[in-house]
């Protein structure tokens, strides 16, 4: 049997999806343009690599590169095998390997899609989709908390964050969550995030209030949203939730009030996060007042008296207060910064001052 490869990859600027089908071997990568995959990037070197076939396996080979050759994020030294769904990286160009074993023509086997040698593929195709899988089906995550204490400095509760733990990929959310968009499953891995943290929390003990929150796409999906929380919350039922909402996605009242009815019927407290980051909705606000209102980042960051942007922070607060909602600050992170909160009567603080995210304790 023979075996067809094809490298998926983004394409210039506007980072185009392409896929080149490799059928002759040796397969030369690198700058030049008689190069059977040519490469673009500056670091690259211009004869790279090469790709050959050793009976049915297809074999990668860096050919003295200045920046290196990698598969899977390991530098290679030797000739390597290389199979479907292995991540290739040419200094900073990445490829994902596609391989299929064939009997008939490569037209036969790509059907109308592969017809050229580099042909556009659907926006979303997926780079590190198995490694990304593999995250989903083991659970590779854990749980992290941030630290929120009441305006006078005692302790009063978490927010739940998370990381990543498989090997290969990134450990931020930021980056778990770019590389969940590009394959289009931002939803699972917060539902998978929130699962975890929550089973940390309660092995932990931890029975002050946990603030935790939702990725936006979530908010288009409001019955799969609200029936994950009502399982774990049955399932947790131990914790003292308290559910963020970004601002932004306030603007639906009548989803929004009967997501806070029915998560006061899973005893979960609603939270309005990123106060201030985008237009102050006030008449929401009004219509659906949340639990806690968590004032953004931005209003709250380098704030010093007998300034406008400490002027407009107290009378927010004063307004928020007046209506019987509790305020938090978040993004504190030096001492003039928190005697500023304390001084116009905010009633949570959050921040670097007080904590920096760490793991949940485990028993």
């Amino acid at each position: 049997m023979a075996v067809s490869v094809y490298l998926e990859h983004f394409e210039g600027e506007n980072r185009t999806p392409r896929r080149i089908d490799v059928t002759d071997f040796p397969a030369r990568v690198g700058r030049l343009p008689e190069c059977t995959i040519v490469l673009t990037d500056s670091q690259a070197s211009r004869i790279h690599a090469e790709l050959t076939l050793n009976d049915e396996d297809v074999i990668l080979t860096d050919l003295g590169s200045t920046n290196g050759t990698f598969v899977n994020r390991e530098r290679i030294s030797a000739p390597t095998i290389i199979s479907n769904g292995d991540v290739l990286h040419f200094a900073q160009q990445e490829f994902l390997v596609r391989t299929s074993e064939k009997t008939t023509s490569a037209s036969e086997f790509f059907g109308d899609q592969t017809m050229v040698g580099s042909s556009t593929l659907p926006t979303n195709f997926p780079t590190q989709a198995r490694e990304f899988g593999e995250l989903l089906s083991k659970r590779l995550v854990c749980g992290f908390r941030q630290i929120i204490t009441r305006n006078n400095g005692e302790f009063y509760g978490y927010e739940l964050l998370g990381r990543g733990t498989h090997p290969t990929l990134g450990s931020s959310p930021y980056e778990m969550f770019n590389l969940a968009k590009s394959l289009d499953m931002e939803v699972e891995l917060s539902e998978l995030l929130r699962e975890r943290s929550f089973e940390q929390a309660e092995a932990a003990g931890i029975t002050a209030p946990l603030f935790f929150n939702s990725h936006p796409k979530e908010n288009h999906e409001p019955d799969r949203l609200l029936e994950g929380l009502s399982r774990l919350s049955k399932k947790h039922a131990s914790l003292n939730l308290v559910f963020e909402v970004h601002e932004g996605a306030v603007t639906d009242l009548k989803m929004m009030a009967d997501m806070k009815v029915a998560l006061r019927e899973m005893n979960i407290r609603l939270a309005y996060d990123d106060f201030g980051a985008g237009q102050a909705r006030l008449l929401e606000l009004a219509e659906v007042p949340p639990d806690i209102l968590k004032f953004d980042i931005g209003l709250v960051a380098g704030i010093a008296p007998d300034t406008p942007k400490y002027r407009l922070l107290a009378s927010l607060n004063n307004l928020v207060q007046e209506m019987g909602i509790p305020t938090l600050a978040e993004g504190i992170e030096t001492a003039e910064v928190a005697e500023s909160c304390r001084e116009m009567g905010i009633d949570y603080f959050q921040g670097y001052f007080f904590g920096r995210p760490e793991p949940i304790p485990t028993s």
